[in-house]
């Protein structure tokens, strides 16, 4: 495949579910590759996945980075949304603790510091739903531990309540995504978790619709994603530069590294066990979804054929 081909221009608007997210996006502006596939994707935040999904399908925006987990149910009811791929595939979260744990299922009977398990606009909060995932895979029930809940929010909001919480003693134990530090520095314990197979990140999802009403989009889509990556991966000094200034714009994202693009995977196909792990939060929430298979929502043959045509392959030959 060309990676110039003649695409007819677009725009769009789009939503991302996480301020995590934006380095791969920032990296498609500022290298051109957004440019490149013909597409102009006007960005903003929401940090509900209901509202991100009723976005969708009233056209307001024809994308979201992310929504992982309630598409399921919305494909059961039959809601033409999908995804087209999974560049991130697994959480490494931190056991952060007021006494010493040697393992999770310690934890019985403590008092663990999170989120809802709903968002304010009714949506799953996905790193509740991670969280509780663990437990479970711990051997423990979600009901051995006493759930403090802090916030219906999954931003940087969180994670200062969160914080600020353990500090106040109001919970015996959280788990922390990322940096943990501050938590070290103030004399809690920390565990390393290992890492758990999830979907999340900047996952492409769109709607049937508007797969059917722009030329190639799916294709486009999935095209500038696959650039954006290797660019980030191939291109260390140029993409820290990117980095710094969309750290300079945006605050919420003062916290990403060029780690979160390095780990990035060269053919963003979903973990197997990372869609079942999904899946499995989402059948938890709505029973309607067990109806499904766990790909029911994604769609990757638009990966598949730019995988296929030794593409991909080649962008990395000699390295």
């Amino acid at each position: 495949m060309s990676t110039t081909p003649n695409y007819e221009p677009i725009e769009i608007n789009a939503f991302f579910r996480s301020h995590t997210h934006l380095p791969l996006w920032e990296i498609l502006d500022q290298a051109g590759f957004w440019k490149q596939v013909g597409i102009t994707v006007h960005w903003e935040y929401c940090d509900s996945s209901s509202e991100a999904e009723a976005g969708l399908f009233s056209g307001k925006i024809d994308l979201i980075s992310g929504n992982h987990i309630s598409p399921y149910a919305l494909v059961a009811r039959g809601k033409p949304i999908v995804s087209l791929a999974s560049p991130t595939n697994g959480v490494n979260d931190t056991v952060v603790s007021r006494e010493p744990v040697k393992s999770l299922a310690e934890i019985r009977g403590k008092r663990i510091v999170d989120t809802t398990i709903l968002d304010s606009g009714g949506g799953y909060n996905h790193i509740r739903g991670n969280h509780m995932l663990y437990i479970l895979e711990a051997g423990l029930e979600l009901t051995d531990v006493k759930w403090i809940e802090i916030t219906d929010r999954m931003s940087s909001e969180f994670r200062v309540q969160q914080y600020e919480a353990m500090k106040a003693g109001e919970g015996d134990v959280t788990l922390v995504t990322g940096d943990t530090k501050k938590y070290q520095d103030a004399g809690f314990h920390v565990l390393q978790l290992p890492r758990l197979p999830m979907i999340n990140g900047p996952t492409l999802t769109t709607t049937v619709t508007a797969l059917n009403k722009y030329d190639r989009f799916g294709e486009r889509l999935v095209l500038a994603q696959v650039l954006g990556i290797h660019f980030g991966r191939t291109r260390k000094q140029e993409t820290e530069k990117i980095l710094e200034g969309l750290k300079k714009r945006e605050p919420e994202a003062r916290g990403v590294s060029y780690n979160s693009v390095a780990k990035l995977a060269v053919k963003p196909y979903p973990d197997i066990q990372a869609v079942a792990n999904a899946y499995r939060l989402c059948c938890m929430k709505a029973p309607e979804a067990k109806e499904l298979s766990p790909m029911s929502m994604w769609d990757l043959h638009f990966l598949r054929q730019l995988d296929n045509s030794g593409f991909i392959d080649g962008l990395y030959e000699g390295r």
